[in-house]
């Protein structure tokens, strides 16, 4: 039986008898497709043997999956918090002066007012601003288009969209807590598409690339 990857090239397949992602380098069409770990499984007297390895590698991976999948979580938490503390900081700083200006108004000439507004501490203040929405709409572009390739397949629950058990997509698992928010901003990014308004949508999401063909 041959296999259908490249050979004298490193990379990770399926084994196939243990069934996790493993470092393989083919020479042959016709290699086995099963890892080192596994080579001492081969024969229907060894199946006891094989079972007991197998479930205590799929134990440790999983074991690591979880592990990876709270760090990602934690630092997406620790990211997200910093991120919108400096909106609501720089949120507030515009509030404040734009307060003064409100609160100089009846006791100052129009000019004045209006040069006020025009300050480069309001505007440097509007800018940080928009720079930072901007660097959470990046990460969020991001996200969405991991989410495309690591999503449970309508058709098979169990099953990612690359190919592996849901279980055992690390990249699934780690993406499953912010899946939501993901959603949310994807929501009100097509709803200003639709309305013409500035978006953060990547190109090739199928919104935007329908409203290109539209035009």
């Amino acid at each position: 039986m041959t296999h259908p990857y490249p050979l004298h090239v490193a990379i990770r397949a399926q084994c196939f008898c243990c069934q996790s992602l493993q470092p393989f380098t083919f020479t042959s069409p016709t290699d086995q497709v099963v890892c080192a770990s596994c080579l001492h499984h081969l024969g229907p007297e060894k199946a006891e043997r094989r079972d007991a390895e197998h479930i205590k590698l799929w134990v440790g991976q999983y074991a690591d999956q979880q592990e990876n999948h709270r760090k990602f979580a934690e630092k997406s938490a620790v990211v997200d918090a910093e991120q919108q503390a400096v909106i609501d900081g720089l949120a507030a700083q515009v509030a404040e002066l734009r307060g003064v200006v409100a609160g100089q108004f009846d006791r100052t000439k129009s000019d004045g007012v209006r040069a006020l507004l025009e300050s480069d501490l309001v505007r440097r203040a509007e800018r940080k601003t928009v720079l930072a929405q901007r660097q959470i709409d990046w990460a969020m572009a991001v996200l969405w288009r991991v989410g495309q390739l690591h999503h449970a397949d309508p058709a098979k629950p169990t099953v990612c969209a690359c190919g592996r058990s849901a279980s055992a997509c690390a990249e699934g698992r780690a993406l499953d807590p912010q899946r939501q928010a993901v959603l949310d901003w994807e929501k009100k990014n097509v709803a200003l598409l639709h309305a013409g308004a500035r978006h953060a949508l990547p190109e090739d999401h199928p919104e935007v690339t329908a409203a290109q063909r539209r035009l």
